[in-house]
């Protein structure tokens, strides 16, 4: 299996996930840690060669649920 089939692996698991989270975790202060946490292990697997993908997916994973990126 490539690294590649590795991060979809893992994306899938993220989307799966985001549902669930935030029936879990309704305020987005709960939300976003929680979120975080599980977004960056993919960042991190992903290491340069597909960062940029993997950061354009997670941005997709959370456009898909309706859910908008907290104000930096």
């Amino acid at each position: 299996m490539s690294q590649r089939d590795d991060l979809e692996r893992m994306l899938g698991r993220l989307d799966a996930e985001v549902e669930s989270d935030l029936r879990d975790n309704p305020d987005p202060d709960a939300f976003w840690p929680a979120f975080a946490q599980k977004s960056n292990a993919v960042l991190e697997a992903a290491g340069p060669e597909h960062f940029d993908w993997v950061s354009s997916e997670v941005s997709a994973i959370l456009h898909r649920h309706g859910v908008s990126a907290p104000e930096a």
